[in-house]
């Protein structure tokens, strides 16, 4: 620590500190423009510049450290003068366009000049002028050059904290301009973060030009819905009708950023698409009815097929409050434990209660991140959870925190990373063997001498293929005295899912016995995975993640409940589809979620679907599953009802309604609630209030929270132990190679899920669909980039664009989950993944018009 004065204050401070952080500190005022916390120092502005005793000249607080004894005045005549100059010298180019510029009212430029700022200018030559109207660099990017001020923001936000480098500047001097390559952003993320960044009105938001003022707008701080890292962003709203979305300095993990997904892609809330009425299926189509039709049509339905098993699948974008409330009318009104909360893979909970239980890590990602070591493992950081990325780049660039990388896609963190490690598809349990067993042996006798012999019995096999890869990651995490394994959830599609879950349980187990303090986390690709696990939607686990099985666990619940909750575990969707498919199945209940668009083989669930005695979809928007109902039912949308979500971090944040239900839409609460009432029963706690206070009160991770403990930054939930014997898993033997092409699915940069196609800005800055290869397979297949393609298995083809890639494996093809369009499961069967294709161009053929012979590709 050292001892400094400023402004007549003295001061202890960590050494390496600043005079700027110092001062924030304190509460002391110090202008900035091209200071920025989360970026290196630049000084470039000159507007903070204070004086220190001994040194002639102002020094810029932003980037001198402070020394013991140092005694520093922040305002005094002279810095005065100097901030007045600086804002002079600004304002003679500045553009005096403040009543048509969108910055306008929000402009960090206007209120510097309002507090620092010279009452006359001594300039009087013609404005410098760029350009005469203003430069579209992208669908959602607009800049105004002449009104840059050179803070330098937007360019160092891109390349150090997004990685894109999609912005640099020109020429030099006063002459200096910020542009993209070839005056475009063609290659860029499209996230906005320049446009948040910038001080004044230079990069403005073209989806939100020119529509209102910032005094125009009701604003409410919310959490984005697109993925699971829970950026928190603020909606702004204008006669109930979304206009914007921003994001605060200095609130939630994301701080000033936001990803395209969660800056533009909030207008999905207008889609056309949406459930207007109730519907029931008459003469073999869907007919709207009011809410009473739909209720009689119901309750005679639901007598009908009592006899027979029920089954509920719930969207994991749906809030805990409702997603407990969902799983608690199944379980007490339908009297069943067929509950999931996944379409799209299958979940292991055997394999994931040990990690969750024993290594889970409810705090935040930037202390997470912290250690010396961090892992990824599986999965594309970049397109699934790209702030999260910001946050590993920021944390590999400037806290020297070693990244590794286990993975079958490559992504952009790859240029970051110590160790890269490339595996085949469900290759990933054998590579992570291979580390244990190359930690194993570096460890040797560092080892409790008492689990040494189960770990080198669970550990005898021969390595994977990449073993000097798995060296490599063994030596780096030996080398580390922390670490922390960050999980993707693309490893849940592979049928070796459970075998990789427990080697990452071997791999956890072993680094807590070296010592090295190892924490774990998910990287979910939708808002509220953990909270659907959390809140027991799933067959075998109750609210809180205890056992169904458990005998104490389910009496307290159904004593609270008032009612009796079957004992035996139910089965997931995969089985539950089964029994649709036997004729077993009478009510099959699911809530805003479309399994005929997500699950691994469209003609399985298509065929199970159809054979359900009874079909009821709850949902926002008309999904093809939707489609297949026998009973619709409006429910309200995200920004139409308040709640939380738990997010990767096991950080619960409030959800805030920032508009109202439309047409006969109702709550999702209301819904169960009159869905209840159809079977004569009734729902303790029907309130979003309600149903969080009985969630802090049952559920051991929630105990002590409050909502109004629930700040800005939301509240962690806690780890609860649980007791449980180290049983180490041997592995899997490696998966055999292909021949042939194998396909492989995710999501893309600018679609989540399918939801965010449902976002006409998205669209607009998305590519369309396509096919991704490696340039080794195009150029075998005389395949070039841009080609329009056909992708084919034994079940099905798409046909899409292809996109050719250096870096890409070979012997892999990736086409994006995200285009309903494509119908991508079509391919695919169940149980199998990745999928054998074969991958041809596609051949124009001739077609003869009526009036003249032209070409077409078909």
């Amino acid at each position: 620590m050292v001892s400094f004065t400023i402004d007549g204050q003295t001061l202890e401070v960590e050494v390496g500190s600043t005079v700027l952080q110092a001062a924030e500190r304190l509460g002391i005022d110090i202008p900035t423009f091209c200071y920025l916390k989360r970026l290196p120092p630049l000084a470039s502005c000159r507007m903070c510049l204070v004086e220190i005793e001994g040194m002639r000249r102002l020094q810029p607080s932003c980037a001198t450290a402070i020394t013991d004894g140092m005694v520093v005045r922040t305002n005094t005549p002279l810095i005065e003068e100097t901030r007045s100059s600086m804002l002079d010298m600004l304002l003679a180019n500045h553009p005096l366009d403040c009543p048509i510029c969108d910055k306008g009212g929000e402009c960090e430029l206007q209120d510097m000049v309002m507090a620092y700022g010279p009452r006359k200018s001594e300039f009087h030559d013609p404005k410098r002028v760029f350009h005469s109207q203003d430069i579209r660099l992208s669908p959602v990017i607009i800049m105004n050059v002449n009104r840059c001020i050179q803070c330098q923001r937007c360019v160092r936000m891109c390349e150090e904290v997004v990685g894109a480098v999609a912005l640099g500047t020109v020429e030099k001097g006063m002459d200096t301009a910020v542009t993209g390559f070839e005056g475009s952003l063609a290659s860029c993320d499209q996230c906005g973060n320049c446009v948040e960044v910038c001080p004044v009105g230079a990069l403005m938001s073209f989806p939100y030009r020119y529509k209102a003022r910032p005094w125009d707008l009701v604003e409410t701080d919310t959490v984005c819905p697109h993925c699971g890292t829970g950026c928190q962003l603020t909606v702004g709203t204008r006669k109930g009708e979304f206009m914007r979305v921003r994001s605060k300095w200095d609130e939630g993990l994301n701080r000033e950023t936001l990803c395209a997904r969660g800056r533009f892609g909030l207008d999905f809330v207008s889609s056309s698409d949406r459930i207007k009425r109730p519907m029931i299926r008459r003469n073999g189509a869907l007919v709207p009815v009011s809410w009473d039709e739909a209720g009689d049509y119901l309750r005679r339905r639901l007598s009908a097929v009592e006899d027979k098993a029920a089954g509920g699948l719930a969207s994991p974008r749906l809030p805990n409050e409702v997603l407990y409330q969902f799983q608690k009318l199944m379980r007490t009104v339908f009297r069943t434990n067929n509950i999931d909360c996944s379409s799209r893979w299958f979940t292991p909970f055997d394999a994931l209660g040990p990690l969750v239980a024993d290594f889970y890590s409810r705090a935040p990602l930037d202390d997470v991140i912290a250690n010396d070591c961090v892992l990824v493992v599986g999965g594309n950081v970049t397109e699934e959870n790209p702030v999260t990325e910001y946050l590993l780049r920021d944390g590999a660039r400037r806290k020297q925190t070693e990244l590794l990388m286990l993975a079958t896609r490559p992504s952009r963190l790859d240029a970051d990373a110590r160790v890269v490690v490339r595996v085949p598809p469900g290759g990933e349990a054998a590579s992570l063997a291979s580390v244990v067993a190359g930690l194993v042996a570096a460890a040797g006798q560092a080892l409790p001498v008492e689990v040494l012999a189960d770990i080198r019995a669970a550990t005898c096999w021969p390595r994977a293929a990449d073993s000097h890869g798995a060296d490599r990651l063994a030596n780096a995490l030996m080398e580390s005295r922390s670490v922390t394994v960050l999980v993707c959830v693309d490893l849940l599609r592979s049928p070796a899912a459970r075998a990789t879950l427990q080697q990452i349980n071997n791999l956890l187990q072993v680094l807590r016995l070296l010592g090295k303090g190892p924490a774990m986390q998910f990287l979910f690709d939708r808002a509220n995975q953990m909270g659907a696990w959390d809140m027991g939607v799933l067959p075998g686990v109750l609210p809180g993640l205890q056992a169904v099985a458990d005998d104490a666990a389910r009496t307290a619940l159904a004593r609270n409940w008032g009612a009796e909750i079957p004992s035996e575990p139910g089965v997931d969707l995969d089985a539950m589809l089964e029994l649709c498919v036997g004729g077993r199945m009478g009510a099959l209940y699911i809530a805003g979620t479309d399994p005929l668009i997500a699950y691994p083989d469209r003609d399985f669930v298509t065929r199970a679907l159809r054979a359900a005695d009874l079909l009821i979809v709850q949902d926002t928007f008309l999904t093809d599953t939707a489609g297949l109902a026998e009973v619709v039912l409006p429910a309200a949308g995200y920004g139409e009802e308040s709640g939380t979500f738990t997010n990767n971090e096991g950080r619960i944040q409030k959800v805030r309604k920032f508009r109202e239900p439309v047409f006969e839409a109702r709550g999702n609460l209301a819904i169960f609630a009159f869905v209840a009432a159809l079977r004569n029963k009734a729902l303790p706690s029907s309130t979003e209030g309600e149903i969080f206070g009985e969630i802090t009160w049952l559920l051991p991770p929630y105990a002590g929270l409050t909502q109004e403990g629930l700040g800005a930054d939301g509240a962690f939930t806690k780890v609860v132990p649980t007791p449980r014997p180290g049983e180490f898993s041997a592995p899997p033997p490696a998966p055999t190679e292909s021949d042939g092409l194998m396909l492989i699915t995710g999501n893309c940069l600018f679609h989540n899920g399918y939801l965010s196609e449902r976002s006409e800005v998205l669209n607009t800055v998305a590519n369309d669909p396509y096919v991704e290869m490696s340039a080794q397979d195009a150029a075998q297949l005389c395949l070039s980039d841009g080609d329009q393609v056909v992708v084919r298995s034994a079940r099905g083809e798409l046909t899409a664009q292809l996109k050719v890639s250096r870096q890409f494996p070979k012997g892999l093809v990736f086409v994006p989950e995200n285009y309903r369009a494509l119908r991508l499961n079509s391919l695919m069967r169940r149980g199998e993944y990745p999928c054998p294709v074969e991958v041809e161009k596609v051949h124009p053929t001739l077609e003869v018009d009526s009036t003249r012979r032209i070409w077409r590709g078909v």
